[in-house]
């Protein structure tokens, strides 16, 4: 992440303004704690590294859980398929984002749109337009 800024998940302000009820604590190897405690209507369960900075939290709310993480790196690797699905999907990469596999489809149902500051190059045998 070299050159990155890092947003942390420390408790925002209206999450700190949040009463919290019993709190129960495990404390792991290398001085991470897990946390399982109440948030308002909300229950958390927080893993935080040795400093106090939470590195995963799911919150479990009404309208289903909410997982948060920061790390050095993410791996998901699935026998079968990873599938994501949801209203808005954004993927940034703040020094590249790249894209490989055997055939890849970009559909949309809309208008797409293709926009680069620098050139656009399109390589293949065969290039089709229309």
């Amino acid at each position: 992440m070299s050159g990155a800024r890092k947003e942390s998940l420390t408790t925002t302000e209206s999450e700190a303004s949040e009463e919290v009820g019993e709190e129960r604590e495990v404390f792991l190897r290398d001085g991470r704690r897990l946390t399982v405690s109440d948030a308002g209507a909300d229950q958390l369960v927080e893993v935080r590294s040795a400093s106090g900075l939470v590195e995963v939290r799911i919150r479990l709310t009404e309208q289903g859980p909410v997982l948060q993480m920061e790390s050095v790196r993410l791996q998901l690797k699935a026998s079968e398929s990873i599938e994501l699905e949801s209203e808005r999907v954004a993927i940034r990469g703040t020094e590249s984002v790249a894209v490989s596999g055997g055939a890849i489809t970009v559909e949309a149902e809309d208008d797409a749109t293709v926009t680069a500051e620098g050139e656009v190059r399109v390589r293949g045998k065969m290039i089709h337009l229309n």
